[in-house]
């Protein structure tokens, strides 16, 4: 397995109250020390299939919305595998373009192996440039999240470099020994 190329993708809408959450993570993200600078930070906004080449060549995904269950406002969900295709369409204003952007992927043969959504319940998705209190405290919890699946993916990773450097010292050590042998 090679090393996964791991992206963090913000939806979202600055001017929508809480459906800026996504955004507005991204922001939070860069200023927080323990997240590698190795994983890039996408803006995804609005833009749907617009991004389709942007997240060209990414293997794991982790995109980050405002996501009505019909829960507690400030409750972070998280939804990956076949919890992603089976979200309904009307729970995100972005979802449609989402799900569009992932099946065109898909079709396309450069989707992401691994895709986790992480959203906020929202309280409030009208006019304003300020999170609702419930989603603003709801911030910190889904950092920590994020940070978590990105340190899963990485370690994932790790182990499998380290599996495949012990397979392969004894191979290279005999190919090694077998060229001396023919010299």
């Amino acid at each position: 397995m090679a090393v996964p190329r791991i992206a963090v993708l913000g939806l979202g809408n600055l001017m929508r109250a809480d459906d800026a959450v996504g955004m507005l993570a991204l922001q939070r993200l860069r200023a927080d020390p323990r997240f590698p600078d190795s994983v890039p930070l996408i803006e995804g906004g609005t833009l749907g299939l617009d991004l389709i080449y942007p997240l060209d060549g990414f293997t794991h995904l982790l995109a980050l919305d405002a996501i009505d269950a019909g829960v507690r406002p400030g409750t972070v969900l998280r939804y990956s595998g076949d919890a992603i295709a089976d979200l309904p369409i009307s729970k995100s204003v972005h979802l449609l373009g989402f799900s569009d952007l992932i099946g065109s992927m898909r079709l396309m043969g450069n989707a992401p192996v691994e895709l986790v959504v992480l959203g906020v319940q929202p309280k409030t998705i009208g006019w304003s440039t300020e999170l609702t209190a419930p989603v603003q405290a709801a911030l910190d919890l889904l950092i920590e999240r994020v940070i978590d699946q990105i340190g899963q993916w990485s370690a994932a990773s790790a182990e499998v470099s380290a599996a495949q450097i012990e397979h392969e010292a004894p191979v290279l050590q005999l190919a090694a020994a077998e060229e001396t042998w023919y010299w």
